[in-house]
Formats: C-alpha cells, structure tokens, sequence
C-alpha cells in the first residue's frame, strides 16, 4: 500500500512537468552576457573618469607653476630695486653729512624723501616707502601713493615687526605678509665699514604683482611667503573662510624645507595644490584651489549614466539571485538536509513537501527516496543477521572459555596453595587472577581511573618479579592526585612487557622505573626501563610500528607485544587526538624511556569531550 502511495505521488510530479533546470540555465547564460558588457562599459568609464580628472590635475599643477613663476619674478625684481637704494648711496652721503652736522634736519628729510619717491612713489608696483634711521626709529620718512592717514597702518601692523628686524645684523631682504599685504622689509650698511644706519620698508602693490597673468576663472590662487600663517590670494574680495578647512590641510603641508615639491590634499567640497619653492631671500609657497563640482563637471554627466546603469543592472542580479535560490539552492538544500538525516540515523526518511522546482531536482528527490527505501530494508536484513552471527558466536566462545570456570578454578587453586602453606604461589595465583580479570574487562568499560590501571601494573609487576627475584628492582613515583584521573584501560601492561621483553630479558636483570606525573596541562605516564641501548635502526623500526607499519610489526622480535603498543597509541590518538600518544626512545646511556603522553583536562563542549564523557558514564558506549 504504501509502495502503490509513492509510485502515485511520483507518477502525479511527472505529470506536473516541471521547467528544465537545462532550459532556465540557457535562459540564464543569455541574460548574463550583459553583465560582461556592462563590467566593460563600467571599466571604460572608470578609466575615462581617471583621465579626465589626471589631465585635469596636470592642467593645475602647470598653471601653479607658472603662477609661481611669474610672481617669484615680480618680488625678485621689487627685492632688487630695494637693494638699489644701499648700492646708489643717495642716503647713504645724506646720512654720513647729516651725522657730521654738515646738513640740517630740513636738508636730511628733503634728500631721503626725494630719493625714495624718485625709485617708489613714482614705480606703480609699490604702494608706501618708509625709511627711519636706527637710532631714532619713531621718526619716519615716507612716501605713499595712499592718503596720508595710510601711514598710521603702517604704525598699526607694520611697525613692530620692522623694529625687529632692525634689532637683527642682517642687511637680507625680508618678506613679510601682514593681513594681506606683501612688504619688503631690509637694514641699509654702509658700504664703508658695513655700519647699519637705518631700515627701509616698502609696500608691493598686490593688484600690479597679479597683473599681466591669465589664469583660469574656476581656481582661486594665493601664496605663503616664509610663514604659513598668513597669506595673500588673488582674489581680495574671496570669502576666505569658506576655505577655512581646506587651507588648514594646506597650512600642514607647508615647510620652508621643502623646494619644488607639490601636495595635493582634498576635502568634500574642494581639492587644492601646493606648491613650495626656495629663492634667494624667500621661501614661497603658491596655492590653488578649486571647487570639484567645477573643475569635474564632465563627470557630473559621467555619473548620472552610471547611476541609471546600476539601477538597470540591481534588478536583473535580484532575479539572478532569486533563480539560483528558487531553483537550484532551495532545492539542493532540502537534499543536503535529508541526506544529514540519513547520516544521523534516520534511515528510510523520505524527502516531502512541496515538489521540486524542476524536473531534474524531481528526478534526484525520487532517486534518493527509493534509494533511501532500499538502504534501510538492507540495512535491516544486514544488521539481524550480523546479531544473529555475532550471537552464535559468543556461545560458542562461552562453551569453550567460561570465565567464571578460570576464576572459580583459580581459587580452588589459591585455596589448596594457602593450605599447603605455599604463600608465594598463592600470591602469583592472586596475581594472575588480577591480570585475568581485569583483562576480561566484563563491565566493557573503555576508561577507567588511573588507581585501577596501577592496580593491575602492581600484580603484572609481582609476577615478573617472582620470575626475576633480586635481579630486577621496580621504582614507582605517582602523583597521588591524580589516581582519580580517567584513563584508557590496558596502556601500562603493554608498556610494561615491552620493558620487559626488550630492556630486562636482553640483559637478564635491570631496573623498571614508573613515572606519573602533570607538566604542562598534560599527564604524562612514563616507563624507563635499563638494558641494551636502542639503536637507530630500532628507533626507526619502533616508530613504524606504532605507526602501524604491517611490515615492521610482522618482521619485529614479539610480534603481540609489537601489536600491544601500537593498539596503545591508536587509541589513545583515536580519544585524545593526534597531539597525544605513545613515544619510545633511548634515554641516557642504556636505558630506554616509554611515554604515554594524555590531556589533564579535556572540555566537555568538545567533541572529543563529550566522547570522553560517554565512556566514562555509558559503559555500554561503543
């Protein structure tokens, strides 16, 4: 009834006759070359984007140049006539006569004022000239191209600075801005015996240093001269505190160490150049700044068609998306899914629900339903029969080996030693029974604590001693906090024959020391055993065989001591991981050391933990 169920619910998805996944896919591949062409498009409008805006910043920075050129020229030649006035020595005599009390103060005044509006007041490029001897530095003589109260601004924002370049022995040209005007500042010596006499300063008319150049209207231009805290721009009547911001990342970049070096720095609204160069008597540093919504309106244009192309791209990817989900994620999920199922236990779980987008999805869910059916009918058959097998043969080991008739003989045979008085053999016979029944294990349990597993190394140590008599000494140093310790059942005697079999036999008596203690987070339980010393031929060949190398084992001098060591390090890897294990190598002269290295420790949210925990709290975990 329920095979004819599926083949209707099968025979009924046929006749839906979902879309091919092959069809959607052509379906796809067509609508996917557009997105090919657009990366292209979008790759060919970067590049012109990255064109346009690196021509634009070379045209900036050749215009900044020349601007720094052309200006750097005008104040060279206004420093030169500046320089004129000391090499003519016009007030040079008047001053050395006037000193001599050959000319008056009227005579004094009249020749200093003639000289200075003979080279200033009648060159357009200078606005005031001033001259005060250094001796008397509040009398002024002056000319200026200004209103006579003009003088009183230079007493306002010049004055103070001026006297202390007086103050210097330095007859340098000085350039000085001063809330926007541009002032040449210098000490006049005499050309005799170098003796300072007195300072001139004269004032660069801004708007004659400006004329004569060209410069594009969408840039505002200005420069620094040997000081970044005040500076003159082309523009007197710009709204400098709308540069603000950008000026202050200018102001940064600026040092009178720099020469012919440019930085560019930007901000939202603005990007701006810097330019620094040295000359003789000055540092200058030339600025341009200009607005990105101007100089990059071509891009404008540029990004409104990217724009439009993004949005007509969004919503072909949305239904890219919405495909793969809808018809080829959703439905390998719901496969993954089931097969996880199957993987936890559920077999014969069928896939249900809504049917599969496709037919081929269709064709797989149906495939992995029977297949499902199938597996689980096997796996019943399988599994009885293999109980049924295992169960007939655990009677047939019972009727040969009863391990109640080993133990109930092997006390009768402790009964008759104790009555015959032999102590030593009834020890060895309780020994035995020790090895025996632990070795049985008839609780299955995998782990065990560590006092258990010293117990039974204790009567394995007994008995080999009774073999040996004097000749072998035993030494034991056990941590005793550690007795409690969970540990694999059965990995010291392996260790402890091996010691046995290799170390004391070989030489007929020796020394076994048992070592357990913690280092490092790890307990370490340790064998050294005397005898020969190992060889790196037997190092060699014990690490194949605990690495489980058929060969060695097979070729090896106690072929079951060889498998009990590795059986050890298997499954101390298989509980702990592959950090831990079994290692055996020489050790001083002629001893060799057997290590059991396990965790002190192990969390239980690990999955080796929760392993660890079921052993020790289901002892029918297998």
């Amino acid at each position: 009834m329920l095979i004819s169920k599926r083949n209707l619910l099968h025979r009924s998805n046929l006749l839906r006759k979902p879309i091919s996944l092959r069809r959607r896919l052509l379906f796809l591949v067509v609508i996917c070359w557009i997105v090919p062409v657009l990366i292209i498009f979008l790759f060919m409008s970067l590049y012109y984007r990255k064109s346009i805006m690196d021509k634009t910043e070379t045209l900036m920075e050749e215009s900044l140049k020349n601007f720094t050129t052309f200006h750097s020229q005008k104040i060279d030649e206004a420093i030169t006539i500046s320089k004129k006035t000391s090499y003519e020595l016009v007030i040079e005599k008047a001053w050395k006569r006037y000193k001599a009390g050959n000319i008056s103060d009227a005579d004094f005044y009249k020749e200093v004022i003639g000289n200075l509006k003979s080279k200033y007041y009648n060159d357009t490029r200078f606005i005031i000239s001033v001259f005060y001897l250094s001796d008397h530095p509040d009398r002024l003589y002056y000319t200026s191209r200004k209103p006579t109260s003009y003088i009183n601004t230079y007493k306002e924002e010049v004055k103070q600075e001026a006297n202390k370049i007086t103050d210097e022995d330095t007859s340098d040209a000085h350039i000085k801005i001063i809330n926007g005007k541009i002032y040449i500042i210098r000490n006049l010596y005499t050309t005799t015996n170098y003796t300072k006499f007195g300072t001139l300063v004269v004032e660069l008319n801004t708007s004659k240093l400006f004329e004569g150049i060209s410069l594009n209207k969408d840039y505002e231009l200005g420069f620094f001269i040997n000081d970044s805290d005040s500076m003159v721009l082309y523009d007197a009547n710009s709204e400098i505190e709308s540069f603000t911001p950008i000026l202050d990342k200018l102001k940064s970049k600026y040092s009178v160490l720099k020469n012919r070096r440019i930085n560019k720095v930007d901000d939202s609204i603005y990007t701006a150049l810097i330019y620094q160069q040295k000359f003789d008597d000055y540092h200058l540093g030339a600025v341009l700044i200009a607005n990105k919504n101007t100089i990059y309106s071509e891009l404008i244009a540029l990004n409104y068609i990217m724009i439009l192309i993004f949005l007509i791209i969004i919503p072909v990817f949305i239904y890219m998306l919405y495909f793969i989900a809808r018809h080829i994620t959703a439905p390998m999920g719901r496969m993954i899914e089931a097969s996880k199922e199957m993987e936890q236990g559920k077999i014969g779980m069928q896939i249900e629900g809504e049917p599969m987008p496709n037919a081929e999805f269709a064709y797989l869910s149906d495939s992995f339903n029977r297949m499902s059916s199938e597996v689980k009918y096997l796996f019943d058959y399988a599994y009885n029969e293999k109980l049924a097998r295992k169960e007939a043969k655990i009677i047939a080991l019972q009727s040969q080996i009863n391990p109640h008739f080993l133990n109930n003989t092997l006390e009768m045979m402790n009964w008759q030693a104790r009555m015959a008085g032999d102590v030593a053999v009834s020890k060895m016979i309780e020994a035995l029974g020790t090895l025996l029944d632990y070795s049985m294990d008839r609780t299955n349990k995998r782990l065990i604590n560590l006092a258990e597993e010293l117990r039974c190394a204790d009567a394995y140590f007994y008995i080999i001693s009774m073999r040996f008599g004097q000749r072998l000494r035993v030494e034991k140093e056990v941590d005793q906090t550690l007795l409690q310790l969970p540990i694999p059942q059965l990995i010291l005697q392996p260790i402890l024959e091996n010691a046995v079999v290799h170390g004391i036999e070989a030489v007929k008596s020796g020394t076994i020391k048992l070592k357990v203690y913690t280092e490092n987070g790890k307990v370490i339980l340790q064998v050294i055993n005397s005898g020969k010393r190992m060889t790196e031929e037997d190092v060699w060949r014990v690490k194949e065989i605990l690495e489980g190398k058929a060969g060695s084992i097979a070729n090896s001098k106690g072929k079951h001591i060889s498998l009990g060591i590795r059986n050890v390090n298997e499954r101390i890897k298989l509980i702990y991981g592959e950090e831990y294990g079994l290692t055996i190598l020489p050790f001083d002269e002629s001893d060799t050391v057997s290590t059991i290295t396990i965790p002190y420790e192990m969390p239980l949210d690990s999955e080796k933990g929760k392993l660890l925990n079921n052993m020790l709290n289901n002892p029918n975990y297998k």
